[in-house]
């Protein structure tokens, strides 16, 4: 088994081997003793062979919460390890804030089983939903805002939203209290907790490539993170978008 450290003090890009971890501890986990916060990484990892520093006493680590990350999340998490050559100290950052403990304080209170429909108009689309959740990814937020021409219950996701915000929405998301979920490609790291449907408007924008550590395409992320949530991929042209 494989721990990540959310210290700052941690060494070797964070992450340890923990032979001797309780297995009551599963791939997903937020774990933590006297030393801080670990995020359970499961018994593979990409590139094992460079992680040889065993954590010697795994004994008093307690259950901070239950799959933090889902299965199909962490899943991502370790692809993008290793397809992009990057560590998990950078990855992880995608998924979740380093300050673990910010994230920890907007545990969402007890949601009503009542959902409310969200909705949105964009340009020749009608989306809805009333159960599942949608993700609507576009380059940049002047291409959505002239492309939506309605909404209902919609969760709006920028780059520019504070930490704070970002948690909140994160758990709004993870919670499955969000349906329709409009993002930027900054954003799309999220753990859906029922996604049935991926929108990419015009994909042939240069904003969809990355220029930071790690480097990806964002139509490839969103093709795999379908794949894993059983989720349909669309594409929407510029011409679908035009009233």
């Amino acid at each position: 088994m494989y721990l990540y450290s959310f210290s700052s003090l941690a060494w070797q890009d964070g992450v340890f081997s923990a032979p001797t971890l309780d297995p009551k501890f599963k791939s997903g986990d937020l774990i933590k003793n006297d030393e801080g916060y670990f995020l359970v990484l499961g018994e593979e990892i990409s590139f094992p062979e460079l992680y040889h520093n065993l954590y010697p006493n795994t004994q008093d680590f307690i259950l901070v919460e239950q799959a933090l990350l889902s299965r199909w999340t962490m899943a991502l998490l370790h692809r993008m390890v290793y397809q992009r050559f990057s560590s998990y100290k950078v990855v992880s950052k995608l998924f979740l804030d380093k300050d673990i403990l910010s994230l920890l304080q907007k545990r969402p209170s007890k949601l009503s089983s009542k959902k409310q429909k969200s909705e949105i108009i964009l340009g020749k689309h009608q989306i809805s939903t009333d159960s599942s959740q949608i993700l609507v990814v576009a380059p940049d937020l002047w291409t959505l805002n002239n492309a939506l021409l309605s909404s209902q219950n919609v969760l709006l996701l920028t780059n520019q939203d504070t930490q704070s915000k970002k948690n909140t929405n994160r758990r709004a998301i993870k919670s499955g209290k969000s349906q329709i979920i409009l993002t930027t490609a900054a954003e799309i790291f999220q753990d859906f907790s029922h996604l049935t449907h991926v929108y990419m408007l015009e994909p042939q924008k240069r904003y969809y490539a990355s220029q930071q550590e790690p480097r990806y395409k964002v139509q490839s992320v969103l093709e795999k993170m379908a794949e894993l949530t059983g989720a349909k991929f669309s594409i929407i042209n510029s011409e679908d978008l035009a009233v």
